[in-house]
């Protein structure tokens, strides 16, 4: 959410500027003004990160091995801790997959068609292209959406792992700024869509209990959202 009223602070501190010019601007500063060779090498790999298998084999491997490594610790009472773990993480990528699909269908199905906003190579701003050409619409960005939607939930049903999941949400919404396929404002109101989705979502299991039945009922978690 933070990084979605950073980019919204810009435009407000900045009045005297056109909006679209202050997100052309920073488009340029990161597409081109911080290119190195680091980014290089990095960015385009986090922008289609989900597109690699080996990232999904390392996903299911630490999901497996947070629900079974306890148990075996544990192993009098494997069934019983190995059972209630598998039934924690099930749920809890229930509720991902909701998050994560109410942003996607926001953005992509609702804002997308209806603002209808070309890509910066679409609307003749010349991008440095890191990554493919890419079609459709860009407003708002579903990558940021999907991003901030999963941090949001890992924020309220983990949070010892926020801080990363923030911070990887970031890093891949910027790296679409970085190879080219979206303006900053894009991301950024992707950002708040997948944030507020997720939040939606949470509030609604939350309040029908949901969250409690499955084990996610700690002070901190019952407050948030």
């Amino acid at each position: 959410m933070s990084f979605a009223l950073f980019f919204c602070s810009l435009f407000i501190l900045d009045g005297a500027m056109d909006p679209i010019s202050l997100d052309h601007q920073i488009f340029h500063f990161i597409n081109r003004d911080i290119s190195n060779p680091f980014f290089d090498l990095m960015l385009p790999m986090m922008t289609d990160l989900h597109k690699d298998p080996i990232f999904w084999l390392m996903v299911f491997s630490w999901i497996t091995i947070q629900i079974f490594l306890p148990a075996y610790l544990d192993r009098p009472r494997f069934k019983e801790i190995a059972k209630a773990r598998s039934k924690r993480w099930a749920s809890g990528v229930l509720i991902l997959a909701l998050s994560m699909g109410l942003a996607d269908f926001i953005a992509y199905r609702g804002v997308k068609v209806w603002v209808q906003r070309d890509r910066p190579e679409a609307a003749g701003l010349e991008p440095v292209l890191r990554t493919h050409s890419h079609s459709g619409w860009s407003f708002p960005s579903n990558h940021a959406a999907n991003n901030f939607a999963l941090a949001r939930t890992v924020q309220v049903l983990a949070p010892p792992y926020a801080v990363a999941a923030y911070t990887f949400a970031a890093v891949v919404a910027i790296s679409r700024v970085y190879v080219g396929v979206h303006f900053p404002t894009d991301i950024a109101v992707g950002g708040l869509i997948g944030w507020l989705a997720a939040t939606l979502v949470l509030l609604l299991a939350r309040r029908v209990g949901f969250l409690r039945s499955v084990g996610y009922s700690s002070h901190a978690r019952t407050k948030d959202p």
